[in-house]
């Protein structure tokens, strides 16, 4: 007899609270009151304000791809929300997270923890959604899914220093600020990016309201949790 279908709005709740937690972080240390002076000892230099925020993003990032993971996998074994919705599945349900995770992987040895899905790309995750089910809230994520390869090459940036990072990284910046000399300023990094005013590519009401791009990011994975989980 199979067991109850698993939750999902839990996994929702969990990974807004990490952004919450990531939004409280930046404001903090950006309005830090002992000030921020490269020349002063006992203020905050710059440098270290944008390791803060690359940290907090990067933190965002991962959790969004823990988000995707679990939702895909619980929706993959029945899951509903409180609200009782739940994408319409083509071929029935899995009857475990076990078997949604062998079912995902096409591997029948899958460990979840020692095997990693391949959220972190948003077309595997929306090919995957339309595979089992016929409507669901991962549309979006293929819609936007421009913009989260570029949130991706970020947090890439963030976490390693090769050459495909920081070429990848130096595409995304230029995608988003275009300067009319086409290059960058000496150092830049992740921190200055994410602290940066959006001006392209995030819609007006974002440009209008002169949110960063951590900012914009922030929204952008919040209004896709709550597509994906109703």
């Amino acid at each position: 007899m199979p067991g109850r279908p698993p939750k999902v709005d839990h996994v929702k709740k969990t990974f807004l609270a990490e952004i919450k937690a990531a939004e409280e972080l930046v404001s903090q240390i950006q309005n830090f009151k002992g000030g921020i002076n490269p020349r002063d000892q006992n203020k905050l230099h710059p440098k270290h304000v944008r390791q803060v925020v690359e940290l907090a993003f990067m933190g965002v990032v991962a959790s969004w791809e823990e988000f995707l993971e679990l939702t895909l996998v619980r929706y993959i074994a029945g899951a509903k929300t409180e609200s009782g919705y739940s994408p319409d599945p083509k071929f029935g349900q899995a009857p475990s997270l076990q078997h949604a995770y062998q079912a995902l992987s096409s591997n029948p040895k899958y460990d979840p923890q020692k095997d990693c899905l391949k959220v972190s790309d948003p077309k595997w995750v929306t090919n995957s959604a339309d595979f089992y089910f016929s409507q669901h809230g991962y549309a979006e994520v293929k819609a936007k899914s421009g913009l989260l390869l570029h949130a991706s090459a970020i947090r890439n940036r963030v976490a390693h220093s090769s050459t495909k990072c920081k070429d990848d990284f130096k595409t995304t910046s230029l995608y988003f600020l275009d300067p009319p000399s086409g290059k960058l300023r000496q150092g830049y990094g992740p921190g200055d990016l994410l602290q940066e005013t959006a001006q392209r590519h995030f819609g007006q009401p974002t440009i209008q309201a002169r949110k960063t791009h951590f900012e914009a990011f922030i929204d952008l994975y919040q209004t896709l949790a709550g597509r994906i989980v109703q």
